[in-house]
């Protein structure tokens, strides 16, 4: 994997979301892999939706900050960069 390529469609698949979700705050990378063909780049992107903040101290003390974090899986076109699909990000199995 070209360290270069992924920074670019790590940054890109993180742009993507932000720009389909304008909702979607503090949202970065947690996970990028090439396709075995090389044409395609699996990206799974985290955030926080600002609607699920703590608008007080008090209020973000009793949430984990991890349980308000939501995941994405972005498929980009390994040559283009340009989304193909975006889904909830689920654990392989």
């Amino acid at each position: 994997m070209d360290i270069s390529s992924a920074q670019a469609a790590a940054k890109r698949a993180v742009e993507i979301l932000v720009e389909l979700i304008p909702e979607a705050k503090y949202a970065a990378l947690e996970g990028i892999e090439l396709s075995e063909d090389g044409t395609s780049w699996r990206v799974v992107v985290g955030y926080v939706l600002g609607s699920d903040l703590p608008t007080t101290a008090l209020a973000g003390l009793s949430a984990s900050p991890r349980s308000l974090r939501t995941y994405k899986t972005l498929t980009l076109d390994g040559a283009t960069l340009e989304l193909k699909k975006m889904e909830p990000y689920h654990e392989p199995s």
